[in-house]
């Protein structure tokens, strides 16, 4: 099976950006030491389909990359949208996922800021 695979600092920094709905787009792997989530190509294919986007650019996926970059660029460039575009279709391509996982509002995935205030 082809997927894109997103180490676990890789998913912090994604997940401070566009929320918690970014660990929803695959399944978390762990050998005990590193965890990573992997996204199925076919998952990544759908939602941009989906999102009916003329401007996402999957040439990548015509051949396994050899990083996850053009992948984590697709994501910036596209946002929230894409994130949840994604989830939608891992859970329509796994059943047992949509029995696991909280259904994700457009509202979770929206860009979160990086500035915390303290409370008073």
């Amino acid at each position: 099976m082809e997927e894109i695979v997103i180490a676990e600092d890789d998913l912090r920094l994604l997940e401070k950006r566009f929320g918690s709905a970014v660990r929803l787009m695959g399944p978390w792997n762990s050998d005990g030491t590193f965890g990573y989530l992997s996204v199925r190509l076919s998952v990544i294919r759908k939602a941009a389909e989906d999102l009916a986007n003329a401007d996402v650019n999957l040439s990548w996926l015509t051949c396994m990359p050899e990083s996850n970059q053009p992948f984590l660029e697709m994501l910036y460039t596209f946002g929230s949208a894409l994130v949840v575009a994604i989830v939608a279709a891992y859970r329509e391509e796994s059943p047992h996922s949509r029995a696991l996982a909280p259904s994700v509002s457009p509202k979770a995935a929206e860009p979160r800021s990086l500035v915390r205030t303290a409370a008073a």
